[in-house]
């Protein structure tokens, strides 16, 4: 290890670390946001059955099914939608710790007086930068990868919605209004 090695390999691995450290940050925002949503929307269904409760109703069949297939699902969704984060931060603390030892090792060999070569060390923090470098586009691979998957399960869900709504909207009166309206509007008028 040479003493301007030293300087680029500090240097590149100060900026890795910056990139894990608002890696990190973001992943635990993500999961943060995920466990609010499953949470709110648990909570709004269970609410619905409370709300009824107190006013003396008995739930319908409905809001209970609702309610039991999200508290159901809840357990599932939350483990299904941390696996991609925290497959994430772990890889992110994983090469942060690493990278912060090649750093003070580093640090500790410019300290030391008469330092000598050390190629065990450089060795060793080539390793650690190179290892960082691939898990960070590793990562942008996948989260572009992910994006795409999300993408295409949104767009099948759309494709699922139309289908059910045509399905609910059969050849009778209330599609013929609704077909004339959306021609009236297509056309320009206010339907």
């Amino acid at each position: 290890m040479t003493d301007n090695y030293a300087a680029i390999v500090m240097s590149v691995d100060a900026g890795l670390l910056v990139v894990g450290a608002v890696q990190s940050h973001g992943t635990i925002n993500t999961i943060r946001e995920r466990i609010r949503a499953v949470n709110q929307r648990h909570a709004a269904a269970m609410r619905v059955i409370a709300d009824r409760l107190r006013a003396g109703e008995e739930p319908t069949d409905a809001e209970l099914q609702r309610a039991h297939g999200l508290a159901r699902k809840a357990t599932g969704d939350l483990r299904r939608r941390f696996e991609r984060p925290a497959t994430v931060g772990l890889m992110w603390v994983i090469m942060s710790f690493w990278l912060v030892v090649s750093v003070m090792a580093t640090l500790w060999w410019s300290a030391t007086e008469g330092h000598g070569q050390a190629s065990w060390l450089a060795e060793g923090t080539l390793a650690a930068t190179a290892l960082a470098t691939l898990v960070l586009l590793a990562e942008t691979v996948l989260r572009f990868w992910w994006a795409g998957e999300a993408a295409t399960d949104e767009w099948e869900q759309e494709q699922l919605q139309r289908q059910v709504a045509a399905v609910e909207m059969n050849d009778d009166e209330v599609s013929q209004r609704v077909r004339q309206r959306l021609e009236g509007f297509a056309r320009g008028g206010q339907g």
